[in-house]
């Protein structure tokens, strides 16, 4: 199943532009005019990207991110804002409600694809328990067929027990009388003459004989029958018997399998609500330790400070019993900068025009070593992290350089102050930091 994206913006210009760069992902897109319609909207659905919208008529973004946030069952959709507002202080305000970052309204494609990836909500497969959705459709449904085929299965057998004890009856009862038939003839033996006196004296003489064999046939019949009779109660009680004993067995099968599925059904909803759960304690990890990403222009991106933010960070991730990979993304600034032969490169004096700053930022190699420093306290709690927790927790290093900026730089340093020039360049001058989880 796809992943879907909503945006909440009053401008249907700006949702149109918007959902036409997500669809290009293969992203389902929902839309909403305003904030308390988003909110309708997430009391049925969960996407799994908000864009939001900040100024809006009656709710803002704002507002609409912090009731998002507060409701366990939303709070751990990640929300990027997508409005014309900027500046550092409201990317601080944003994130401090709880939203991962800020876009503009002119956003690139490829920014926001960047963004997408980061996030997870494309390159990853979706997955589903087929197996547990039609054992929870036949429990809602109150009807067992396979146990409904069990019972006309039983009692097809027995009704082919019955027809197979009928027809040896009727077997056995067509031998005797052929037994009795031919004996008796072979006992009569009809005198050959035409003479009807000698016949008629011949079967008078012999009346007796005859009444004698009837009454004996007639006692065999009864014998017989009687036998056949009390043969046939027999395997009637026994059916019955095995009948009952099956039709127990059923019972107590129907009883178990309802206990079973009601047992499965808790189970499952237990172990969403463990999963949500679990995933938005992830997520406020994750967000702390992004709180203080910057770091100043003459320290260590990986250094002692970080070393404590990340340690902090593994303790709560191991107490969680987190298996997965933690990566630390280092960014360097493009800093105004002037030289010396005894200090090298400083901060240019804050009202010195960014025209006259002797460099403006580090060569891509340059700043990517700069990124890649680490402190000796660092490396080595990186490089021990396997004898700590069994290689559960693995760590992966990534200097960006300078390629790839918070904020972005003024288009010329013309009339541009060393020190406007240097705030956005200690924005851009950050350690990220991103979890992401073994597949169980």
């Amino acid at each position: 199943m796809g992943k879907t994206a909503l945006i909440v913006d009053d401008s249907r210009t700006a949702r149109v532009v918007l959902q036409n760069m997500l669809e290009t992902h293969d992203l389902q897109v929902d839309t909403a005019g305003s904030a308390e319609s988003a909110l309708g909207y997430l009391s049925e659905n969960r996407p799994d990207i908000i864009f939001m919208d900040h100024e809006m008529p009656g709710m803002d973004g704002f507002e609409a991110v912090s009731a998002i946030k507060k409701n366990p069952a939303t709070a751990t959709i990640p929300i990027m804002m997508y409005t014309a507002q900027e500046g550092e202080l409201y990317v601080g305000q944003a994130r401090a409600l709880g939203a991962v970052g800020v876009l503009p309204k002119e956003v690139e494609p490829v920014e926001l694809s960047k963004v997408l990836e980061s996030l997870r909500v494309i390159g990853e497969d979706a997955e589903r328990r087929e197996h547990y959705k039609a054992i929870e459709e036949e429990s809602t449904s109150g009807e067992y067929p396979s146990l409904a085929k069990f019972d006309q299965d039983l009692g097809a057998l027995i009704q082919e027990l019955f027809d197979q004890q009928r027809a040896i009856l009727r077997r056995d009862l067509r031998d005797s009388q052929a037994k009795i038939v031919a004996r008796v003839a072979d006992e009569i033996k009809l005198p050959e003459a035409d003479d009807s006196d000698i016949k008629a004296r011949w079967f008078e003489r012999h009346r007796p004989a005859f009444s004698q064999l009837a009454l004996a046939l007639v006692a065999v019949f009864a014998v017989v029958f009687a036998w056949l009779y009390w043969q046939t109660e027999q395997s009637r009680r026994e059916l019955q018997q095995q009948n009952d004993t099956l039709q127990r067995a059923l019972d107590q099968l129907v009883f178990e399998t309802e206990d079973l599925l009601q047992f499965q059904q808790q189970s499952d909803n237990y172990q969403q609500s463990l999963d949500s759960t679990r995933k938005a304690a992830l997520s406020s990890i994750e967000w702390a330790a992004n709180q203080k990403s910057q770091y100043s222009f003459d320290e260590l991106p990986l250094g002692d400070f970080r070393l404590s933010v990340i340690a902090e960070m593994a303790n709560q991730l191991a107490a969680l019993d987190f298996s997965g990979l933690i990566r630390i993304e280092a960014h360097v600034g493009n800093f105004c900068m002037s030289a010396s032969a005894a200090e090298g490169y400083t901060l240019a004096a804050v009202d010195l025009p960014a025209l006259q700053c002797d460099q403006i930022g580090f060569a891509p190699n340059e700043a990517y070593e700069l990124g890649s420093r680490q402190s000796v306290a660092f490396a080595n709690f990186i490089d021990l992290a396997d004898e700590r927790n069994g290689g559960k927790i693995r760590y992966e290093i990534v200097s960006q350089g300078n390629s790839s900026p918070l904020l972005t730089y003024p288009a010329t340093a013309d009339g541009v102050p060393a020190s406007a020039w240097n705030e956005i360049a200690a924005s851009n001058n950050r350690v990220e930091i991103s979890l992401y989880p073994d597949e169980n």
